[in-house]
């Protein structure tokens, strides 16, 4: 019993300092202007764009980018996308839909 209890606490150790490494080299790396940056997503059909969306505000907290702009690029005009996209827009202001003949102006707009 008292290995598994060290063997826990050393797993949550490590844990603790991978986390600690992770926060130092993104605050080192950290963009001078925190709003520039953008993710963009490109869902293949409506059955994976609420997880590609998600996944990506997910990794833009936990990278610490601040207010960084998530686009979702509706390729084929998808309507199941369109749609999701506009219902998780509510959630999540920095999304926006972008369709193909927009996206290098949702891309190189000032913010």
């Amino acid at each position: 019993m008292e290995l598994l209890f060290w063997s826990l606490v050393v797993f949550l150790a490590a844990l603790g300092v991978v986390e600690l490494a992770r926060m130092g080299i993104f605050w080192l790396m950290k963009p001078v202007r925190p709003h520039s940056g953008v993710v963009v997503v490109v869902p293949q059909d409506g059955e994976e764009c609420e997880q590609l969306i998600r996944g990506a505000m997910a990794r833009a907290q936990w990278m610490d980018w601040g207010d960084c702009e998530i686009l979702c690029f509706n390729q084929n005009d998808d309507p199941q996308i369109e749609a999701i996209c506009k219902i998780l827009e509510r959630r999540y202001p920095n999304l926006r839909l972008c369709k193909r003949e927009n996206l290098v102006y949702h891309i190189t707009r000032e913010r």
